[in-house]
């Protein structure tokens, strides 16, 4: 046996023995029950930020946010310009959440920051509700990547109206509405990072009352029409 082939194999081995420890990777958790919790630190009036920590995973450690907030407007409200991310106490942050520029209700709880498992990977993302649209509400979200470490944004999550989280079977349902006379629900499913429009229903109303339903499923990378009937009675 070569030199090195005896020592590879010996270093190998220590981790058997219990001669070196072996630091396992985070690993998604799905009935962890993520938290965030925040409070305004002294002063927190006159610099407008507000302090929040957030636990995102059982294998990785607390994450300190520092939400910073613009003036006050004359309903009450501010803007959020930025989210500074921090842990284990270091100075500089990890990462800053640039740009976000969405105005925060007087009264409103936690900066308007939200954490939801996103993308059923057992890691908790942050969201933020920042516009109305098709009778329902447009979020920005930050998704945690544990390849990089860091959030990432995921514009294709962002555009999905009112979204519904199912774990369980592993899909995004939104529900909306355009006008008085369409109304849809969508289904989506992640394709890796991506989530994508599996199954869609439209009902119509004619001008005479009567609802028909149309069905579409994505067949092929397309969304197509697959069948039509009447509306379920609600």
């Amino acid at each position: 046996m070569s030199i090195a082939k005896y020592f590879l194999g010996s270093l190998l081995a220590l981790p058997m023995f219990g001669l070196v420890s072996v630091q396992a990777e985070p690993v998604g958790d799905e009935t962890f029950e993520g938290s965030l919790t925040c409070s305004a630190p002294a002063g927190a009036a006159e610099d407008g930020r507000l302090s929040c920590k957030a636990f995102i995973n059982p294998g990785l450690p607390e994450i300190d946010l520092a939400l910073v907030l613009q003036d006050k407007d004359a309903s009450g409200a501010r803007v959020l310009d930025r989210i500074e991310l921090r842990r284990g106490g270091n100075a500089a942050p990890f990462q800053v959440l640039k740009g976000i520029a969405l105005h925060v209700p007087a009264g409103v709880e936690k900066g308007g920051v939200e954490m939801v498992d996103v993308n059923f990977d057992g890691y908790f993302d942050l969201r933020m509700r920042r516009a109305n649209a098709d009778g329902g509400a447009l979020y920005q979200n930050w998704v945690w990547s544990k390849e990089q470490g860091a959030f990432i944004d995921i514009p294709e999550l962002d555009a999905i109206v009112s979204p519904e989280f199912y774990a369980e079977d592993q899909e995004i349902a939104s529900r909306w509405k355009r006008g008085a006379s369409e109304r849809g629900s969508d289904t989506y499913s992640y394709d890796g990072q991506i989530p994508l429009l599996v199954h869609r229903e439209i009902d119509q109303l004619s001008a005479g009352g009567a609802c028909g339903r149309i069905f579409y499923d994505r067949i092929d990378d397309e969304l197509k029409k697959t069948g039509s009937g009447a509306c379920d009675n609600e």
